[in-house]
């Protein structure tokens, strides 16, 4: 079984494309089910954030056909052709495909270096394909992998800590232009995991005022009453608007949820006074064309990967980078080795078997052999057995972890005639 990760980031694809491409929550097992359905797919997991779109998937088919399937898949989805989803689509598989998983979860993918967010949004990621029933032992053990790399990174290096997050970076810029945020009212939308985060972190700004809306209106009164602020519902929404100087968004959903004719109403109403627009949602939750009100500074994901470019200690990233080697690196010598192990097992039976064959022939033309000389013999013959394959056994164990290590498995299948197993790609991969 081959790995596989085919998918479009920040670095391959223009925001707008990346918001087409985007897979929300409430499609997420519909796709995942529809991407199974493909008999080139035998597990799938889609990974959809604000800086990619990225799809896993396990095959015992042809490595090639999968990618087929997924960029049709792609191409659909972006109302795009082949030709033009090859121009940006990064193919990756096996180990290559395991280390960037492993760079993913460790934050070296992202815009913001080392932002942590990405761990809850990877285990989302693999809870919502196990609950979909399209991801088992072989993924299940990939990610494994990744958040232990990940696990890794943050407690043995830096990574991270010298880079802010897209959220702090927003609001560093967000200070820069409102001359500081202390003191002001900040209508928050989203109630998910960032936004909850966004209203902890704009209440340790010294936001004095937080206006919290949420499609779920209980929701949105969750999140008010964790920071002390107020629930605003929809109908509440302009006159916030008109309130507050700072607007941070962080919703799933799949079109914009704050228009500029809204906005412009609002800011008309509170006299253009200069306002601060954070978008941190994939797709957009502001309307591009809110920049163009005036007073209105929007900052979105795209202008926010290039004030966050280049950040980040390179002594913490190298060191980062190793681990990500060494857990790949890991996972697939594990792999390798699990793939020997059904065969090492074959070739001891059918030895064993020989044995009993000749064994039973050799009754047959001696009928005079009493009982302890026929243990005598049995026992010798399976000893001679035994030390006959100790020693290919080990050095194949030792040699199927290494970079090559599949030639000498497949030699030695192809020596003693037995059929390599596939359990081991669809079982957990034990380290």
């Amino acid at each position: 079984m081959t790995i596989l990760a085919i998918g479009a980031c920040y670095k391959t694809a223009a925001t707008a494309l990346l918001e087409r491409l985007s897979v929300g929550t409430d499609e997420l097992a519909a796709t995942l089910r529809h991407l199974h359905g493909s008999t080139a797919i035998s597990e799938v997991m889609v990974l959809s954030t604000c800086n990619r779109t990225e799809v896993y998937v396990a095959t015992t088919a042809s490595p090639r056909q999968a990618a087929h399937s997924l960029e049709h898949f792609f191409a659909a989805r972006g109302g795009l052709s082949i030709s033009e989803v090859l121009g940006f689509l990064q193919i990756r598989q096996e180990a290559e495909a395991v280390t960037h998983l492993c760079a993913v979860a460790c934050g070296l993918d992202s815009m913001a270096t080392g932002e942590e967010h990405i761990v809850a949004q990877l285990r989302a990621a693999l809870q919502a394909a196990q609950s979909a029933g399209t991801a088992r032992g072989l993924l299940t053990s990939a990610v494994d992998t990744a958040l232990r790399a990940s696990k890794r990174a943050r407690t043995e290096t830096r990574i991270g800590t010298a880079t802010p997050s897209l959220l702090s970076a927003g609001l560093e810029l967000g200070s820069a232009m409102l001359g500081g945020l202390a003191g002001r009212t900040a209508v928050l939308i989203g109630s998910g995991s960032i936004g909850s985060l966004a209203a902890k972190t704009l209440r340790a700004e010294g936001i004095e005022e937080i206006l919290v809306n949420s499609r779920t209106q209980a929701n949105a009164v969750r999140l008010a009453e964790l920071v002390d602020g107020v629930a605003v519902g929809p109908g509440e929404l302009t006159e916030a608007l008109a309130r507050c100087s700072v607007l941070v968004t962080a919703t799933g959903a799949a079109e914009p949820v704050v228009g500029s004719e809204v906005l412009h109403a609002a800011r008309r109403a509170a006299g253009f006074a200069p306002m601060f627009c954070l978008d941190l949602a994939m797709p957009r939750d502001i309307e591009r064309a809110c920049r163009d009100i005036d007073g209105v500074s929007l900052v979105d994901l795209e202008i926010l990967g290039g004030f966050l470019a280049g950040r980040g200690e390179p002594s913490e990233l190298d060191a980062a980078w190793k681990i990500v080697a060494e857990e790949s690196a890991g996972f697939t010598s594990a792999r390798r080795t699990a793939v020997a192990a059904p065969l090492i097992s074959a070739l001891h039976s059918h030895a064993t078997d020989l044995v009993k064959t000749e064994f039973s022939r050799l009754r047959t033309r001696l009928p005079k052999l009493g009982t302890q000389e026929q243990a005598e013999t049995e026992a010798a013959l399976n000893r001679v057995v035994r030390k006959l394959l100790h020693t290919p056994t080990i050095r194949v164990k030792e040699l199927s972890r290494a970079a090559d290590g599949g030639v000498y498995v497949e030699a030695l299948s192809l020596l003693f005639d037995l059929e390599l197993q596939s359990t081991a790609d669809n079982s957990e991969v034990s380290r």
